[in-house]
């Protein structure tokens, strides 16, 4: 096997290494159709108490500082590690993760931290994405998702939530939210 063999990306072997603008591997969940199924209210109990900070925090007529959900007060609750914190890029053309809890990196497959939907997630499943944090954002009302993934070669599901809160600066409306697996046994490597 010499140079002028081609890879599957139409490069040489010399110089098949991954390019920046080559697609990730897929390491992480894989949704199944439908996406995601909305939820009327939460139903995990870490989903129901992330919830009920972000109505106790909420003022009557408006939307929560980001600054109520400390790691102190997400820690109480015992949430850190599935805990995420979203923020529009460019008015909401993609959105990109500020903060994703340690417990999250397996159901992505990677660190997604700072990464913009577009870039960590397939078209697809970015656009969805997308769209629903924009929803979430101009409404000012919390959504409630369900979804069914296979990991590894197995099924799962997980509940995951969206909260709209304003920025640090008060300029923007960002995400907050929690993603809960289960029934998925989960082993330590997957962590």
């Amino acid at each position: 096997m010499g140079p002028e063999v081609v890879s599957r990306q139409g490069r040489t072997q010399l110089d098949a290494m991954p390019l920046p603008t080559d697609p990730p591997p897929l390491r992480g969940v894989r949704l199944t159709r439908p996406q995601f199924v909305e939820l009327e209210a939460p139903r995990s109990e870490g989903a129901v108490a992330l919830y009920r900070l972000w109505q106790e925090v909420k003022p009557p007529d408006g939307l929560p500082p980001r600054s109520a959900f400390s790691f102190e007060r997400i820690g109480k609750l015992g949430l850190l590690g599935q805990f995420f914190v979203i923020e529009p890029v460019n008015g909401g053309e993609d959105w990109q993760y500020r903060l994703v809890g340690s417990q999250l990196r397996w159901l992505f497959g990677r660190d997604a931290t700072g990464r913009p939907f577009r870039q960590h997630y397939d078209e697809l499943n970015a656009v969805e994405r997308i769209n629903l944090s924009n929803q979430v954002a101009r409404s000012g009302k919390p959504i409630f998702l369900w979804a069914r993934f296979l990991y590894r070669g197995r099924p799962g599901e997980y509940e995951t939530m969206s909260l709209p809160v304003l920025s640090m600066d008060r300029q923007a409306v960002w995400l907050v939210g929690a993603s809960f697996p289960s029934n998925h046994p989960q082993r330590q490597a997957d962590l």
